[in-house]
């Protein structure tokens, strides 16, 4: 397993914030760091929980990836707390910490469609 990096995070982690920012304007380099410091602080805590359920921490990193391009949208401005909540819930779906049943299997089966199909799409451009 290659080593988790940082860096790789937190520039993962600009990627992101210069996403969010909102207004029309260029991101102010204040501002910026502030936000992506404030998603790597959070992000980091991901990798101790990762790291501890024997995953690759960078997926923590690739997760960040993900939603800076599925959900960097500007309207969420510069409050970090979606983010956490968010990255929560995907990292969930990929380290999972319980045994699901019923719906929630369910469910479970639409993420797995939707992830084939992406990946398919992807693997086109890739």
């Amino acid at each position: 397993m290659n080593q988790f990096r940082q860096d790789a995070l937190g520039a993962a982690c600009h990627a992101l914030a210069s996403c969010v920012y909102p207004g029309s304007m260029q991101v102010s380099p204040d501002i910026g760091e502030t936000l992506a410091h404030q998603f790597e602080r959070i992000a980091l805590r991901q990798v101790d929980f990762v790291e501890g359920q024997g995953r690759d921490p960078k997926l923590v990193t690739r997760a960040v990836h993900y939603l800076a391009e599925a959900h960097g949208l500007q309207q969420r401005g510069t409050d970090p707390a979606w983010f956490g909540q968010m990255l929560a819930c995907v990292i969930e779906l990929a380290v999972p910490t319980a045994i699901y049943g019923g719906q929630a299997l369910d469910f479970l089966d639409d993420i797995q469609h939707g992830a084939i199909l992406s990946l398919g799409d992807a693997g086109a451009s890739r």
